[in-house]
């Protein structure tokens, strides 16, 4: 039997009157993958993730409908609105979903919506003054029905570190492998993507704030190694670890690499440390200060001088121009 602190971590998502169950039942398998993946991973018999279903029930409440794994109960830490199929979500409908939404996210719930889903979190009044995104399809409803709330519909995903919202149709797939990596780690996350045989390459692209790296050049070798340093932010990693994790020996690692990515390993590790400063920048008001020790860097000069380089304008006028609306 599980003890408290081997409990699983739990993702629940609200099947709501005309949801998207295609996405709720795809979520639920890429969750349920990975979950696996991880425990193998682990020689451990005992699942990492849980994954729930929650509907409005006879009396108006929201009941836990599906639990995939029984005999443990927990609480979700993210609740996920899937998106609709044809009519958008009715305000007057799913008003008790949008008060029970609250409830959880005073409890300390992360919310994340896929499309349509952000009207349910819109109904919750806690996006108002905020940037979410959402379907082109949607925008024009959602400003009219929520005008406190402004849209960006170019952007794939907007982060609000308490909210995360997802513009495309399809993007429930990007959302659960973002999930995943931010629960199991970079590692279960590829894992899974390859199980599904999912390429995310094209739409990892925006996530990187900047740096598109190149993952489809077929050498498994180095694609591990890019995971190895992305769930590590480009820090704290050497030569030989990213050979190691890489499973080659040095001089031919150093080949492989610089060849299936154009970058040197070390000119990589520079450009996903820089590209999650941009990420810390235009999320919120953390001090540069933090930005700079949380990458690795000596002091705040030596960050600034590397993302001017890197980026052309100093770390302060970056975060003037992309933190509109993104500060929770």
């Amino acid at each position: 039997m599980m003890t408290p602190e081997v409990l699983p971590s739990e993702i629940g998502i609200v099947v709501y009157p005309g949801a998207q169950m295609a996405a709720v039942h795809g979520l639920t398998d890429i969750f349920c993958i990975a979950s696996r993946l991880a425990a193998e991973g682990r020689f451990d018999e005992e699942r990492p993730l849980q994954v729930t279903h929650w509907s409005p029930g006879p009396r108006g409440d929201i009941v836990c409908v599906y639990r995939s794994e029984p005999r443990v109960i927990v609480r979700p830490q993210i609740l996920i609105l899937p998106p609709t199929l044809s009519r958008l979500p009715d305000p007057k409908t799913c008003a008790g979903i949008a008060h029970w939404l609250q409830r959880q996210h005073a409890q300390g719930v992360r919310l994340v919506s896929v499309c349509s889903g952000v009207f349910l979190i819109a109904g919750t009044g806690l996006l108002d003054g905020r940037t979410v995104s959402t379907h082109r399809r949607c925008a024009r409803a959602l400003i009219e029905t929520y005008p406190q709330v402004a849209v960006d519909t170019e952007a794939r995903l907007i982060d609000l570190t308490d909210v995360l919202t997802a513009g495309g149709f399809m993007a429930w797939v990007d959302v659960g492998l973002i999930l995943v990596e931010r629960l199991l780690g970079g590692a279960v996350r590829a894992e899974t993507a390859r199980f599904i045989r999912y390429d995310p390459s094209a739409s990892e692209a925006p996530h990187f704030a900047g740096f598109t790296p190149q993952q489809t050049h077929g050498d498994l070798a180095v694609r591990k190694a890019q995971e190895f340093i992305h769930v590590r932010d480009g820090q704290g990693v050497s030569l030989a670890t990213m050979a190691a994790a890489a499973g080659l020996e040095r001089r031919t690692f150093l080949r492989r690499f610089t060849s299936a990515t154009g970058l040197t390993p070390m000119e990589y590790c520079r450009s996903v440390r820089l590209a999650r400063a941009r990420e810390l920048l235009a999320a919120g008001s953390m001090p540069l200060q933090k930005i700079a020790a949380s990458l690795g860097y000596a002091d705040v000069s030596s960050f600034a001088r590397a993302f001017r380089r890197s980026s052309g304008v100093p770390p302060g006028t970056y975060r003037q121009q992309h933190s509109d609306g993104f500060a929770s």
